[in-house]
């Protein structure tokens, strides 16, 4: 398909999404208020009871959409149809959990098959490694999809932060594909990816009159850890590493320093750097504005890194990268406690 066919596909899913995902949550709140409502508690940056599961509408626009443009674009084929099951599945493990939480271990066990399902869906030519090592190259993609999962799920605890990294995340993805050959699927997924949490947006902006949920932030991991996957298999790991590096940095930093002091990593906690900015005194929105600065910058770096097509450029991109995401983090984990 030429490429100005391509983008204007792209562009409609992006529309359409918009739109899909906006009226689906509007559908779905008053049910939620009545079946989902999140409680505060020790955890909660919110102080009122507010309806969770808007990731029902986001993700059920993305596959929609994507699903329907892939078939437009002739990029449709049994490997998305498996991509897009894992992302069902993940939606309603997620929805589940959010109207009655689930213990660790099945609900790890479920996201481990959806991870399986989606790494089988990857195109079968995308590979860095010799034929022999093939099936390791896919086993060691699967635990990164299990890591995206939940490293996303955990950046989803005040109001517009997933926004902030996600949509940012779309849309280099989206560019990326228009820049080097990643599948037909691929620019539909992150066009659609985009407009759902465009749609998303206006519900989610502070104060939040609907949270995202399980049933989003954990289909929308694996949709990004699927994405960067891409980039990284077509010889572009440090694109693939930029797309998803403030989650990754945050949620990665979190879990060591719980680990080196002996804690419980699957025991809710609020040790986050965006969760601590919060607790000591930064409103909501401008920790959400500053990931999504730190997450568009760190997307244009991305594209830096593909046009230079060089190992030493990517490198410097991806340094440049994560010291701009350990700024704002450092700052947030060294700000002064506020008393209670």
């Amino acid at each position: 398909m030429p490429a100005s066919s391509s983008l204007l596909t792209a562009g409609l899913a992006c529309a359409a999404a918009s739109i899909v995902s906006w009226l689906a949550i509007a559908a779905l709140r008053p049910w939620l208020r009545r079946v989902a409502g999140a409680r505060p508690d020790a955890r909660s940056s919110h102080k009122d009871v507010t309806p969770q599961g808007a990731g029902i509408g986001v993700v059920a626009s993305i596959i929609l959409v994507a699903g329907m443009a892939a078939i437009l674009a002739g990029a449709a084929e049994v490997r998305l149809l498996a991509l897009l099951a894992a992302v069902a599945g993940l939606t309603v493990l997620g929805f589940i959990d959010d109207v009655r939480p689930i213990a660790w271990a099945p609900k790890l066990a479920v996201q481990a098959v959806a991870a399986v399902l989606a790494t089988l869906s990857l195109p079968a030519d995308a590979t860095l490694v010799p034929p022999a090592l093939f099936w390791a190259e896919r086993a060691v993609a699967a635990l990164v999809l299990l890591t995206t999962i939940n490293i996303v799920n955990f950046i989803d605890g005040i109001d517009e932060i997933t926004l902030a990294h996600a949509a940012p995340a779309f849309a280099m993805i989206w560019a990326a594909a228009l820049l080097m050959p990643m599948g037909g699927a691929t620019s539909v997924i992150a066009a659609a990816g985009l407009g759902a949490m465009a749609g998303f947006w206006p519900w989610n902006r502070h104060p939040a009159s609907i949270f995202l949920g399980d049933s989003g932030s954990l289909p929308l991991g694996l949709l990004l850890g699927w994405l960067a996957l891409n980039l990284a298999l077509q010889g572009q790991p440090a694109a693939a590493l930029l797309v998803l590096l403030y989650p990754l940095v945050d949620g990665g930093l979190t879990l060591l320093r719980r680990f080196l002091a002996g804690r419980r990593l699957t025991e809710p906690h609020r040790d986050h750097a965006y969760q601590r900015a919060v607790d000591n005194g930064l409103r909501a929105p401008r920790v959400a504005l500053t990931v999504a600065l730190v997450s568009i910058l760190c997307g244009g770096l991305a594209l830096v890194s593909i046009r230079a097509e060089g190992a030493w450029a990517a490198a410097a991109m991806l340094t440049i990268g994560t010291a701009v995401v350990l700024l704002p983090v450092i700052a947030w984990l060294q700000r002064p406690r506020r008393s209670p």
